[in-house]
């Protein structure tokens, strides 16, 4: 992506994980995987590491490279639009990897996804022992300090959906904590959902559709959500 620093832009290139996953499963043909694991590789060798490459972000190994987190890839390095870490983003790295998972049938995939996730948890939620833990939109790239400190209107739903699909793929109980402390935000958001963002919109139909058929609060966000089309598309 040239808008992308060094070519790298986290939230397209884990649709174009996706994209060469979905390949794959319409003609077999391996080459779309090949594609999709080097992909994988350079996300987190560039969005890994600091701006200039010198070094992994900090507390990364070469082992677990998303220890540190992921850049998001803005092409300005500081700014009101300048590169830090977005948690919707990397909730969809997160969600690309696990389906790399599943497509390869290689567990190494999903447990970068779980080691990224327990990773960054610590530092986008804060008050994690009240009733109503509280949520970061944006952090600096070090992950040392929130650049935006609202929270997103889907991160904590998009957290919870995401972790328990990498928790379904491990085939164990990990992550138990980080799930239920974004269900503790979910519970007190989703009864009051209502957006006239498409892109907001889309994507609540998107998540919610994981549980929709299980959960109580996954078929109401899709009801609510499908009345706030409809009205958007009227009005």
């Amino acid at each position: 992506m040239a808008e992308g620093h060094r070519g790298r832009y986290l939230w397209t290139d884990g649709f174009a994980v996706v994209n060469f996953i979905t390949l794959f499963k319409e003609t077999t043909d391996r080459k779309y995987l090949d594609l999709a694991n080097r992909l994988i590789h350079t996300v987190h060798d560039i969005l890994g590491r600091t701006r200039d490459g010198s070094a992994r972000l900090p507390n990364a190994t070469d082992e677990f490279p998303l220890k540190g987190g992921l850049r998001i890839g803005k092409d300005a390095a500081s700014g009101p639009d300048g590169d830090g870490q977005y948690h919707h983003y990397l909730t969809i790295w997160m969600f690309a990897l696990n389906r790399m998972s599943v497509a390869s049938g290689k567990k190494w995939y999903n447990d970068q996804a779980i080691s990224l996730a327990e990773s960054i948890h610590p530092y986008f939620m804060i008050n994690r022992n009240s009733e109503r833990p509280r949520m970061f939109w944006k952090l600096s790239m070090d992950l040392t300090r929130p650049l935006v400190p609202s929270e997103g209107n889907l991160d904590p739903i998009d957290g919870y959906v995401i972790l328990k699909l990498l928790q379904k793929t491990a085939g164990e109980k990990v992550l138990e904590r980080e799930i239920s402390e974004y269900k503790k935000i979910l519970d007190t958001k989703w009864r009051r959902y209502e957006s006239d963002d498409p892109l907001d919109l889309g994507m609540t139909l998107w998540t919610t559709h994981w549980f929709e058929k299980e959960e109580e609060w996954a078929s109401a966000m899709t009801q609510k959500a499908l009345h706030c089309l409809g009205k958007s598309i009227l009005d």
